[in-house]
């Protein structure tokens, strides 16, 4: 008689968890709508049955110019004429609608997961999933992220506040048509140079032997990935920072 008690307020906790556990769950879905993908316009860019279009939140994938272009759109291109959940989160300055779109996954996940989209201006509470997510695709080289013969040949320290990349060479390697670039669509071309070490400063400047300028402005200050890829596309180096 006197273990009563306790069992009463054990099951009183366990009700208590399943009930708030239930009502989040609820308020998440709550928040979604089901709607109909009419057409694709890239790969992280839609429009609905209703005219509204979509851009999908938390990802980046390569423009019309770019490497891995078709590969996207066509991942997305699968969900035509479907019916989706979608749970909008704001406007871009394009006027598009942010939004986060699932099927039985979370699709902006998965088309990271997948290597279709670099990871791009991802929300506190999914920067790590996003980026467990790219690095997942980038051990396994899937999709974008076909690794360079000279991937590990490079090392860089990042200081955001003093505008500056380290690189660091082990290898013999002409980074002619090599290219740059933040999560962003900012990107650098390296010119026909070789070198050991090199510090890239994102401000104005006159380049020397050691010493390259650039005045685009590039790397976020909190969280971002510099990637360098090689004149084949293939992924020679990235690192991330603040995830």
């Amino acid at each position: 008689m006197k273990t009563k008690p306790s069992l009463l307020l054990s099951l009183v906790i366990t009700l208590l968890i399943a009930a708030n556990f239930y009502i989040i769950s609820y308020m998440d879905k709550a928040e979604r709508a089901v709607v109909i993908i009419e057409r694709i316009i890239d790969g992280d860019t839609l429009v609905l049955d209703s005219g509204e279009t979509i851009r999908l939140e938390n990802i980046n994938t390569p423009e019309r110019s770019e490497y891995g272009y078709e590969e996207a759109k066509y991942f997305l291109t699968q969900f035509e004429n479907q019916t989706v959940e979608i749970e909008k989160t704001g406007i871009d300055k394009y006027g598009r609608t942010l939004a986060k779109l699932y099927t039985h996954d979370y699709l902006n996940l998965e088309i990271v997961k997948n290597g279709f989209a670099k990871k791009y201006l991802v929300d506190d509470s999914e920067a790590k999933l996003f980026a467990e997510a790219e690095k997942y695709a980038i051990e396994n080289e899937i999709g974008l992220w076909k690794k360079s013969e000279y991937f590990g040949c490079i090392d860089s320290e990042i200081s955001v506040k003093q505008k500056i990349i380290v690189l660091k060479n082990s290898c013999i390697i002409n980074f002619d048509n090599f290219k740059l670039s933040d999560e962003s669509r900012k990107s650098f071309n390296f010119p026909n140079l070789s070198f050991t070490n090199l510090n890239i400063r994102l401000k104005e400047g006159k380049t020397n032997e050691t010493d390259f300028f650039i005045t685009e402005s590039m790397l976020n200050t909190e969280r971002d990935t510099l990637y360098i890829f090689d004149s084949n596309n293939a992924l020679a180096h990235y690192h991330s920072y603040g995830y």
